[in-house]
């Protein structure tokens, strides 16, 4: 028996017609200052964080510190690339150019569903080592995570949605002028 693969693709997203009652356009536009206003305050946070941390000689006896040191390295990478993709998808939303817009949702979803790994990751941890008596700022934080994660989702849907939108339109207008060329040659 064959199972059907089930298509990846930016197609087979929901899709969302509006942000509220504003466009799509505005929705892909805030989603993009919203994120590069969390980008660079998470960067300064964890800059500040790697400057406490910054060790002034390596020891390798102390495998903890390294393993740390170079998770916020690639913490800080992983914002920085985040940063410049979002300013590049911001410039194809003003512009109209669905290219332009590509990494981002690429590179997004990666990251949605490296989180959502993350989180049902640390839920099976914790039920597996009975730590269901969690303190409250645990918790707190776990919950806010979470919420972050379905915003990010929704601004996910939204920029897809305006790329499919900006991809539709392309192809109509190539049809058109496909449809309009053979006219003019058949007369």
């Amino acid at each position: 028996m064959r199972l059907n693969p089930v298509s990846l693709s930016f197609e087979n997203m929901p899709r969302q017609k509006d942000f509220g009652c504003l466009s799509l356009r505005f929705g892909c536009i805030f989603s993009a200052l919203v994120t590069i206003l969390y980008t660079i305050l998470a960067l300064a946070q964890c800059l500040a964080s790697l400057d406490k941390e910054i060790p002034t000689s390596i020891d390798t006896s102390n495998l903890d510190n390294i393993l740390l040191y170079c998770f916020e390295v690639a913490v800080i990478v992983c914002h920085i690339v985040t940063l410049i993709l979002t300013t590049i998808m911001l410039v194809g939303v003003l512009k109209e150019k669905s290219y332009l817009m590509k990494p981002w949702l690429v590179w997004t979803s990666c990251l949605v569903l490296g989180n959502l790994f993350l989180i049902v990751f640390c839920t099976v941890l914790m039920m597996v080592f009975n730590r269901l008596d969690v303190e409250p700022g645990l918790l707190v934080s776990y919950l806010v995570a979470f919420l972050a994660l379905l915003f990010r989702i929704y601004m996910l849907t939204l920029v897809g949605s305006f790329y499919l939108q900006l991809e539709e339109e392309k192809i109509e207008r190539l049809r058109t002028l496909l449809n309009t060329d053979t006219w003019h040659s058949a007369a």
